[in-house]
């Protein structure tokens, strides 16, 4: 049962890597990003350790770099009055948990390109 030890020692390590190598990100991003790659990571319960470690990076990275496209995304599902106070960690912990997710089902979509523009076209499988 160590595994999820060493994951979770191994992303605060990465963690605290990215936030000594790019000083001007906000630390509250690196931690959405933390949290949200994690929680994705122990959601994907009948994978191997070494797709978990790179699903990990890549949902990490997506992260960092999607969190303020993400975050003015969600802005108007809040009220107005407390718009201007969500954290950006807020989209980075949303854009890591959702964007690999959203990647391997677009992935799988177009695995057959014909089911895919059926789908268009009204036509059932």
């Amino acid at each position: 049962m160590t595994e999820p030890t060493t994951l979770t020692i191994t992303a605060v390590i990465s963690a605290f890597s990215v936030s000594m190598i790019y000083p001007n990100i906000e630390n509250g991003i690196i931690l959405g990003a933390l949290c949200g790659s994690i929680l994705l990571v122990i959601s994907e319960e009948r994978i191997s350790v070494l797709r978990r470690f790179i699903l990990f990076f890549i949902s990490f990275a997506m992260g960092l770099l999607l969190a303020e496209l993400t975050l003015c995304l969600i802005l108007p599902f809040f009220p107005a009055n407390i718009q201007q106070k969500m954290p950006l960690g807020l989209g980075a912990l949303i854009a890591s948990a959702t964007s690999v997710k959203l990647l391997l089902w677009l992935i799988k979509r177009f695995d057959d390109p014909t089911d895919f523009f059926n789908s268009f076209k009204g036509k059932k499988p």
